[in-house]
């Protein structure tokens, strides 16, 4: 830490030099000054953040130094060390938020005393600024860190249990809760029929982001996700509260198509899924997708998928009962070998030539269980296992039945079983 030392009188300022102990308050660089415009010199040039003055002084008082402070550095840490114990003076240094005033003779002792308070307190504002500082880069990354935590739940099957997705948003410090509504849906425009057919994809990317920010505030509702999936193809998600009623948010997609279409020039459309909490919101994106790969017309139209889903499945063909048995159990069985790899819901689909949105409504119809969770109880049996035999330790566990973020495993072990497994492994020693 430096301090700067300002004073016109010579004697005064190798007293300051010689009689305070700063090495003992932890300021190892101390510079000084003998008028304003020196004073500015350095703190233009040099990192101070303590400034201890006098107030009188030629070509430019103590007080009006810290004006200059006050409008081109502020933070510092100001102290005035003045022969003068006048009250306008004392009433501006208030004024200009000076931290104190102490008046000569010079005691050390006491002054040594005061020095310690001011460094404190420029320690308690650099503490204040860094927080602000993060807390701005947490501000403006939060739309990233949520783009980030929405991909890894809705696409990603064998990450996460849909029943700890709330425990993920917390680890994450993501600001949602569990009454919060989530509406996820799929957005479609054709883009070399639009007008950003010659844009790249970064721009293109920039622009529909812009656009689609700028009509959900407008629309009063918040924008968690907005991503591009696939070609011509963007998924995204709201948060809203109850007061956003089904027919509320009807009207507000009807309201962004119509908006899109006079930007783009060309045909949008739009199928959600209303009002998710966390534990159903990828079961029902997965309808989406279905419906966006059967059913999605061609031209500007907005579907509410819970209006459309009864009829998706309804196949009514003789032996349908048992095809939909076979296909669960030859996905279990596929599961139970690969559980330890990533597996996606495009990879268990393929196996049984089902669509993932499909294949994942029927599975959890007749287990019981979502696929997340059948392979998630897989993946803990496993380590139960390896934490039993006590060769490996728990990171090392974790990494081989599939998770390399070791807290996210640690935790969901804990909810499986009951305690974290470093304690399993322990009581399960000979």
């Amino acid at each position: 830490m430096n301090i700067l030392l300002v004073d016109d009188n010579v004697y005064t300022i190798r007293a300051l030099q010689s009689g305070i102990n700063y090495s003992a308050l932890g300021i190892n660089g101390v510079y000084t000054a003998r008028n304003m415009e020196k004073a500015v010199e350095w703190l233009t040039q040099e990192d101070i953040p303590l400034v201890l003055t006098d107030i009188e002084m030629p070509n430019g008082t103590g007080l009006q130094l810290l004006e200059w402070i006050n409008e081109h550095k502020p933070g510092t840490v100001t102290l005035f060390c003045t022969s003068f114990a006048n009250f306008d003076y004392a009433k501006k240094a208030v004024e200009l938020h000076s931290f104190d005033y102490y008046l000569k003779p010079i005691q050390y002792e006491d002054l040594q005393k005061l020095l310690e308070k001011a460094v404190e307190e420029v320690k308690k504002r650099a503490r204040a600024k860094e927080k602000e500082q993060y807390e701005a880069y947490w501000h403006d990354n939060l739309r990233t860190y949520k783009s980030h935590f929405w991909e890894d739940a809705l696409f990603w099957v064998d990450s996460y249990d849909e029943e700890e997705l709330e425990f993920l948003a917390e680890s994450r410090h993501l600001p949602y809760s569990r009454e919060d509504r989530f509406t996820p849906g799929i957005l479609r425009f054709e883009k070399e029929k639009s007008r950003m057919s010659d844009f790249p994809g970064n721009l293109e990317r920039f622009v529909t982001g812009n656009i689609m920010a700028e009509l959900c505030e407008h629309a009063g509702i918040r924008m968690e996700m907005f991503l591009k999936c696939r070609r011509d193809t963007w998924a995204l998600v709201f948060s809203h509260g109850e007061e956003m009623d089904r027919e509320r948010m009807d009207q507000v997609f009807r309201m962004l198509v119509r908006n899109l279409e006079g930007v783009l020039q060309c045909s949008v459309f739009v199928c959600y899924a209303y009002g998710c909490t966390f534990q159903d919101v990828r079961g029902r994106y997965m309808l989406l997708e279905d419906y966006c790969r059967e059913y999605a017309p061609k031209e500007s139209c907005v579907v509410d998928i819970d209006r459309f889903a009864e009829r998706m499945y309804e196949t009514g063909e003789p032996g349908e009962a048992q095809k939909a048995e076979n296909a669960v159990s030859k996905v279990k069985q596929y599961i139970d070998e690969h559980f330890c790899e990533n597996i996606t819901r495009d990879t268990l689909g393929e196996i049984v030539y089902l669509s993932p949105g499909y294949l994942a409504a029927t599975f959890k119809k007749i287990t019981g269980s979502s696929l997340g969770s059948y392979i998630i109880e897989k993946r803990v049996e496993r380590a139960k296992e390896l934490l039993s035999e006590g060769s490996l330790t728990v990171s090392e566990v974790a990494f081989a039945v599939g998770y390399d973020n070791f807290t996210y495993f640690s935790r969901l072990f804990k909810n499986k079983v009951g305690i974290m497994p470093k304690e399993y492994k322990k009581t399960k020693k000979k």
